[in-house]
């Protein structure tokens, strides 16, 4: 009986390796097959300076064209770009090698070319029209490119806006919802970046940066746009909290791993400056942050949640230590144990997985 379950088993494993050779050989001809994530971002950063090098050449020859061919070489990679995009997409060209980059160029051409257009012919208007012109026009080329980069700097453009507006029209509840519904627009672009066939790793890396742009972004914006009493206070920090919050509910329901991190890592960062606010509320908050994300590195033996959170930890304590007027003979005593604490909890956590594996 033993012998006939090994022998299934071994037939099981051998049609999972012939399927998986099929799999590799159907990415191939699509030409994602042999395609890393880490020329994908090569290709980002060649496609980024790329960009830039175009703007500082026209630049430099700037002042020697007419009105005419100023708008013409200012509007032409954009052009450039389209077309690109619609020969690419007719011939289904899928790999993330063009696309990726080629959303990086476009909105940098989209920016370049709609801001030298309105200097050249001096349009009139304010910085957050022109600021919102621009994220709109280059969302449809973050929509169809499903660029990692792109996708995930969008959103600052959302900030920048709201930085522009607060100084112009001044703090407003109003302002804030603006603003948040102006980051929102970039959430279908958003899913189908998740829904597209990156690389395992090079999805991880664009979901965690997306977590950490709507995370800290998002609380950046809101800290900035909405009134508040004390804006370097409790209220600072628990819009930090809150919209970290968000981003790790969200990777929870919809399965994005790096979101929780990303929003973690925000959470955290905002709790380091708990000690040193007015007040013991925000401080006992942290400290019962910290311990939380303890909880779940220990629980789900993720030992970077309970680096994150023992470090964290450590920090609010140090903190309040190391501002009373102990010898440091005992300081440097207190450093110790926290050091052996955390190797001690790292240690654990690696023997704890190898038991489960």
């Amino acid at each position: 009986m033993k012998e006939q379950l090994k022998s299934e088993i071994e037939a099981i494993d051998l049609k999972i390796a012939e399927l998986k050779k099929r799999r590799r050989e159907l990415l191939s001809e699509l030409g994602e097959g042999r395609l890393s994530w880490g020329a994908i971002i090569a290709g980002a950063f060649g496609a980024l300076m790329t960009g830039l090098g175009i703007i500082a050449l026209f630049a430099a020859n700037w002042d020697e064209l007419g009105r005419a061919a100023r708008a013409a070489v200012a509007v032409a990679p954009t052009l450039i770009c389209g077309m690109v995009a619609l020969v690419a997409s007719a011939k289904g060209w899928r790999t993330k090698f063009l696309w990726g980059p080629l959303g990086i160029l476009w909105c940098i051409s989209i920016i370049a070319g709609t801001s030298l257009v309105a200097q050249t012919y001096q349009v009139g208007g304010s910085v957050p029209g022109l600021i919102l012109l621009v994220a709109l026009i280059s969302l449809p080329a973050v929509w169809v490119t499903q660029s990692a980069a792109a996708t995930a700097l969008w959103p600052v453009f959302a900030i920048v806006w709201g930085f522009a507006k607060e100084s112009t029209d001044g703090q407003s509840i109003m302002l804030a919802v603006k603003s948040v519904a102006f980051m929102a627009l970039s959430l279908p672009a958003l899913v189908a970046l998740v829904r597209s066939e990156l690389p395992k790793a090079a999805r991880n890396i664009a979901n965690f940066a997306t977590g950490l742009v709507y995370s800290f972004g998002l609380a950046l914006l809101l800290s900035v746009t909405l009134p508040m009493s004390a804006r370097d206070g409790f209220e600072f920090v628990c819009i930090y909290w809150a919209c970290s919050a968000i981003v790790v509910a969200a990777g929870w329901m919809f399965k994005l791993s790096p979101w929780g991190m990303a929003g973690t890592i925000v959470a955290s960062c905002a709790a380091l400056w708990t000690p040193f606010l007015d007040g013991s509320a925000a401080y006992w908050a942290a400290i019962a942050l910290a311990i939380g994300v303890i909880g779940v590195g220990v629980g789900r033996l993720r030992s970077a949640y309970a680096n994150i959170g023992a470090m964290t930890f450590f920090w609010l304590i140090l903190a309040k230590f190391f501002a009373s007027d102990v010898s440091f003979t005992i300081k440097g005593l207190v450093l110790i144990s926290c050091g052996l604490v955390l190797t001690a909890l790292n240690v654990a956590l690696v023997r704890f997985k190898k038991r489960r594996a």
